[in-house]
């Protein structure tokens, strides 16, 4: 028997967009009216008399009911065709009898158009079962190795987070280096060229034996500005002359000297306090 839509089928579709039709009517009244209308349509396949407004809403949301119920009907038929398809029963043998297993079938068919819709027989669940279990465990394997595939990459980030750390770290080592080998100009007038590296090493020496670089680069600063020459090696002299200033200081004092050649005498008291003893 065919299924007709205003008395066979229990709901009816409302869309989201008729919001705004509704809220276009004049009233409440109105809108009410054009509700029961729709309800009126729907499950008895009645026509209400409407005017204004409220007709036009009317005629556009009853050609949507009318083409949802359509589909429902037609959808109702083709499972009441496969359902006839599949409980046609099979041929009789010698004695005239009809197979059991083919009425039994007839019969779930009949059974099947009256059951509400989302409600699977009994008889499909091993199969149902046996398909779920089927794609449940491809479902697991393509979880793992989709796992596989992160943590491939998260070593492959690892190695790459490795890659950039070591060459921050030679770029840091290469700037040091860099450091050490900028040369600077010192001294009063700019003439003594000395590595950054040359110079913290002098200072070091110069002040853990009491004496003064400055004053070491400032004499051999104006020494060549006088002389107008220029140094090569302004390190190996100021080493030199350091070592040789360490020495003397240190092997013996001033009074202990004899003799009146106080040429020695020069590079020592440019770097002592005199005020001790005046």
């Amino acid at each position: 028997m065919a299924k007709n839509f205003h008395t066979d089928n229990k709901a009816f579709m409302l869309y989201k967009d008729w919001e705004d039709i509704f809220q276009a009517l004049d009233s409440r009244e109105e809108i009410g009216e054009l509700v029961m209308a729709l309800f009126a349509y729907a499950k008895r396949g009645e026509t209400p008399k409407l005017s204004g407004g409220t007709k036009i809403a009317f005629l556009m949301m009853r050609a949507a009911i009318e083409r949802d119920g359509i589909a429902w009907e037609e959808t109702c038929a083709q499972r009441s065709e496969c359902g006839k398809k599949g409980g046609r029963p099979k041929k009789s043998d010698e004695s005239g009898n009809t197979d059991e297993k083919a009425e039994q079938t007839a019969a779930s068919a009949d059974n099947a158009e009256e059951k509400p819709q989302g409600i699977n027989d009994t008889a499909e669940k091993p199969k149902a079962f046996s398909q779920t279990k089927r794609f449940s465990e491809k479902a697991k394997k393509a979880d793992k190795d989709i796992d596989i595939d992160k943590d491939k990459d998260t070593d492959i980030d690892i190695d790459k987070d490795k890659d950039i750390d070591k060459a921050i770290d030679k770029e840091k080592k290469k700037d040091a280096g860099t450091a050490k080998s900028v040369v600077r100009s010192f001294g009063t007038h700019k003439n003594i060229m000395l590595t950054s590296e040359q110079y913290n090493e002098l200072e070091s020496r110069c002040r853990s034996v009491g004496l003064s670089l400055e004053s070491y680069i400032s004499k051999l600063s104006q020494w060549l500005f006088t002389k107008g020459r220029h140094c090569t090696d302004p390190y190996r002299i100021i080493s030199g002359w350091l070592d040789n200033d360490s020495k003397r200081k240190t092997a013996a004092k001033p009074k202990n000297k004899q003799g009146c050649d106080l040429s020695w005498y020069d590079d020592f008291a440019m770097n002592v306090d005199l005020s001790k003893f005046l």
